[in-house]
């Protein structure tokens, strides 16, 4: 009895929920593909979530579509990528490992590079 409570307390600390600064956004990280993004209370990307950077203009998202229970493991140039312009609050752009690198580059974004 004690071994599972123990287990069961360990995984739920390991779940991180953050509330973004800024437009009703939510990172639910919970593990392996249950990883999340809501806005406003409505799923954007409902599993799959590696990674998720933002300064005050942009938003720069990674998903593994694999269904892997160890996204962070897959290949950076093997997950789908995705940016949101912040300011206009554009809807979120589906962009190539490649076509991001380029933008990163274009619009000084390392400080929230995701591709690395």
């Amino acid at each position: 009895m004690m071994t599972t409570i123990i287990s069961l307390l360990s995984c739920n600390m390991s779940d991180s929920y953050n509330k973004l600064p800024f437009g009703g956004y939510e990172v639910d990280f919970e593990g392996g593909n249950n990883n999340r993004l809501m806005k406003n209370n409505k799923m954007l990307i409902d599993s799959g979530l590696v990674d998720c950077k933002y300064n005050e203009k942009y938003l720069l998202i990674s998903v593994d579509t694999t269904y892997s229970m160890e996204p962070e493991k897959i290949r950076k140039s093997d997950l789908h990528y995705f940016l949101q312009d912040i300011v206009n609050d554009t809807i979120i752009k589906k962009v190539s490992y490649s076509d991001l690198r380029k933008i990163i580059k274009e619009k000084s974004l390392e400080d929230i590079d995701i591709t690395k």
